[in-house]
């Protein structure tokens, strides 16, 4: 082994909120921790790059019921009462501890009292940062993680990864991992997305982890055309136009988007946010700034002027799909394995509907929270003879092809076929079983191709093993898309329009050269759902 070679008790691989909090609760557990961030931890992500807002709602019982109640419905009632009682919780406690211990600059409400239920991305992540860092654990940064590493067992005994800055590889033996690397969206290009390619989902399967809510995979955010913002809450106050400069009848921000996903198939789709009063405006200036950066570089009012607009597939990143969660603290079907934020399934709180911040970021503070204490735990229970296991690598597809691999630009054609059946709005955002599986057909072909011929060298391998994940995860939203033969959620079929009573279950899926799924029962309906 050349380069970098550490030991320590708990993995962290990530490097936004969900990742720092587990660093963090890891290292405040007295386990000894790294964290290995794709970028630079604090600045890269959905989360720094933006503002969020934060499920925070106060310990009053009929304030909680009706968080709790608001998107059962949206959400096709498959979440759970008892996680979403953990998560409220936990966030209340997370964000209190956040104004505490990290000394975040909340704003104040005429009353002089802190208003916690929003953050600022970039204050929020760097602040994070200094946290973790104060807490002992170690920061690799331009280090993207390539493969996790078990023991005989099967037990996860530490990861393999690449120093982008240094220009070598790396390994790190430890007792436990978090895998914390978020969503997938394909490349998208949308705001903060670009380092969410599914790696943690593909490390994990590859260790033999299951995953779960796939088939909520199909979010696309509004974005004016030819950017990356994609605020979608602000265009709830929009009027939405024809090229010809005739309303979109229809279109909405919420419950509308379909409608400008088939016009945009044949015309360019045009919006006004002409809805937003005075008050309003000033209040979204405030609450999203970065909102407005592009509109004022591009020299438009975007509420008295009409533009132009796209939608950015966003997939994972706001579905809820991820790997499946076995226990309270976020451990996995894989001993030492412990999933939190994006990378993890979010059925347990929003069901089959989630959108951007809000639920996602308490989400991120909570399962970070348990999955840190989680892994320590488990990890100090090995002490140091846990370094001296002996380590299997598990990486496949981009790192280890079963025959002659190809050329070096090889990712690229397996990233290009990958998007060409998840990004078209046709394909996956108005999803028919036909094109589901003429789609899937096409990923599985793709996939037998990288598993038999991709190979990544040097600081190629992280663009493999990102192509390998993003045709991975292709493939499981579309198996389980398959699986579900109804609409629920944000699941929606064009050939099965309606919710089927049937089919209030969960979808778990897996596997790599033979991907798999099972129906999971719910384990206690919602009494609102009967």
């Amino acid at each position: 082994m050349t380069g970098l070679d550490l030991i320590t008790d708990v993995l962290v691989v990530g490097g936004g909120p969900a990742a720092t909090w587990a660093a963090l609760k890891a290292a405040e557990a007295g386990a000894e921790v790294v964290l290995a961030d794709k970028s630079y931890c604090g600045t890269s992500g959905a989360t720094a790059s933006t503002g969020t807002g934060v499920w925070y709602v106060p310990p009053d019982p009929a304030a909680r019921e009706a968080a709790m109640a608001s998107r059962e419905r949206l959400g096709g009632y498959i979440d759970d009462r008892r996680w979403k009682e953990r998560v409220l919780d936990q966030t209340y406690a997370g964000m209190n501890e956040l104004a505490a211990a990290g000394r975040y600059p909340f704003p104040t409400g005429p009353d002089g009292t802190q208003l916690r239920n929003g953050l600022q991305g970039p204050e929020y992540m760097r602040r994070m940062r200094i946290r973790v860092q104060r807490a002992g654990a170690r920061i690799l940064d331009h280090s993207p993680v390539t493969e996790l590493l078990t023991d005989p067992s099967g037990a996860v005994a530490g990861a393999r990864g690449y120093r982008r800055q240094a220009g070598e590889g790396y390994r790190v033996r430890a007792g436990a991992a978090v895998l914390a690397t978020g969503g997938c969206a394909f490349l998208s290009g949308a705001l903060g997305c670009n380092v969410n390619t599914g790696d943690g989902a593909l490390f994990a399967a590859e260790a033999g982890a299951e995953l779960s809510g796939m088939e909520f995979s199909n979010a696309y955010g509004i974005a004016p055309e030819g950017t990356s913002v994609t605020k979608t809450a602000f265009y709830s106050f929009a009027t939405f136009y024809h090229e010809d400069g005739t309303v979109l009848e229809g279109a909405a921000s919420q419950g509308g988007r379909s409608v400008i996903a088939r016009a945009l198939l044949h015309e360019k789709v045009y919006c006004r946010l002409d809805r937003a009063d005075t008050s309003a405006r000033r209040a979204m200036r405030l609450a999203q700034p970065n909102f407005f950066l592009t509109f004022d570089r591009l020299g438009i009012d975007p509420f008295t002027e009409r533009f132009a607009i796209t939608l950015l597939a966003e997939g994972t990143v706001r579905g809820t799909g991820g790997i499946r969660i076995t226990g309270d603290d976020c451990s996995t079907t894989v001993p030492g394995l412990y999933a939190a934020g994006d990378a993890a399934t979010r059925e347990l709180i929003c069901g089959g509907f989630t959108g951007g911040g809000s639920h996602n970021a308490a989400w991120a503070i909570s399962s970070g929270t348990w999955a840190g204490r989680g892994a320590a735990r488990y990890a100090t229970s090995f002490g140091r003879r846990g370094a001296t296991r002996r380590l299997v690598p598990t990486g496949g597809a981009g790192v280890r092809p079963t025959r002659t691999p190809g050329t070096a630009a090889a990712h690229r054609e397996v990233i290009a076929a990958v998007q060409s059946e998840v990004l078209p709005y046709e394909k996956n955002y108005l999803r028919h079983g036909t094109a589901l599986t003429t789609s899937l057909a096409a990923l599985d072909a793709t996939w037998d191709e990288a598993r038999s011929a991709l190979l990544g060298t040097g600081p190629d391998v992280v663009r493999a093993r990102e192509a390998a994940a993003m045709t991975a995860h292709a493939r499981w939203m579309y198996a389980s898309a398959l699986a579900r033969t109804e609409s629920r959620g944000m699941a929606r079929r064009l050939d099965f329009p309606g919710q089927d009573p049937a089919q209030r279950h969960r979808i778990v899926t897996g596997g790599l050269d033979e991907v798999w799924t099972r129906r999971e029962p719910v384990a206690a309906l919602l009494e609102a759902a009967s």
